[in-house]
């Protein structure tokens, strides 16, 4: 009723959260959703895609393989793009969560399907929702999914953007995108995936803010420079123990500058709170 009558969903999302909590509603919290994964109406369905996200954090790798997986493979293919749209943030809290492999290859590759079938090239808001999904869960994301799949996909979304002719599109992807680099960008970052991905996505979005917005542009040149040096300070062979290029990329003074600057470009206190926190 909720979802039929436009109506807010908090009381329904503090419902998951707390039975969700105590794993003996599990079951019962995944046969609700099921209800709304066969409904009739794409308002039920998306608010259906949306809830699985909040249930998955605490629930046994077995029921999210059996239950979850399957119901959110029937909810990307559905008719409609907003609900298979809504799918994004629960398949990428299952790539921070889980670690069975089978399971991350499957959810990979559905997310891979975002990212490279034609169907979805102009559709901006389902790159807006991978953008901040990759923000929220790459920095405790299994690394390798992290480093093979995440990183290089921003650096594609970074370079199409720049070929983006509506402003106001091309400003809202690519302040996601400031976000999202600035979450990953004390995540260990190898040498290479710095030169290939890392950089050059930096460097795409730095041409978009220099004709957007100004402010950005300085954080991103600042940041831009910082891994240059890294880079071109990185000698063949290190000694020992010394320090890795991403573990020491942002010195103390630029993450104080950077933070200043966040301060005033975003109210996003969340992000705020967990741009410089490194992967437990």
């Amino acid at each position: 009723m909720l979802s039929l009558s436009h109506a807010p969903l908090d009381s329904l999302k503090a419902s998951f959260v707390e039975l969700g909590a105590n794993p003996a509603y599990h079951e019962l919290l995944l046969t609700v959703l099921w209800y709304g994964v066969v409904h009739t109406s794409a308002l039920v369905r998306c608010t259906a895609a949306r809830m699985f996200e909040l249930t998955l954090r605490g629930m046994s790798e077995a029921l999210v393989d059996k239950r979850v997986a399957p119901a959110l493979v029937t909810l990307s293919s559905d008719p409609e793009f907003s609900v298979r749209i809504a799918t994004i943030p629960a398949f990428g809290t299952i790539m921070e969560t889980v670690i069975q492999r089978e399971l991350l290859e499957r959810v990979k590759m559905q997310l891979a399907s975002f990212l490279d079938d034609p169907q979805y090239q102009d559709q901006h808001s389902l790159h807006i929702e991978i953008i901040k999904t990759f923000g929220r869960v790459g920095p405790n994301a299994e690394p390798r999914f992290r480093d093979e799949f995440v990183i290089p996909h921003l650096h594609k979304l970074a370079l199409v953007n720049n070929l983006q002719t509506v402003d106001s599109k091309r400003l809202d992807i690519a302040t996601h995108l400031f976000e999202a680099y600035s979450a990953l960008s004390c995540c260990f970052i190898s040498e290479d995936l710095m030169v290939n991905h890392f950089l050059p996505g930096l460097r795409c979005l730095r041409n978009d803010m220099e004709h957007l917005s100004p402010e950005h542009e300085v954080i991103l040149s600042s940041m831009i420079k910082e891994c240059e040096q890294k880079v071109e300070n990185k000698t063949v062979q290190e000694p020992p123990g010394s320090m890795s290029i991403a573990a020491s990329l942002v010195s103390e003074d630029t993450k104080t500058k950077f933070l200043n600057k966040m301060g005033q470009l975003t109210t996003s206190g969340a992000m705020l709170a967990n741009v410089f926190q490194r992967k437990k």
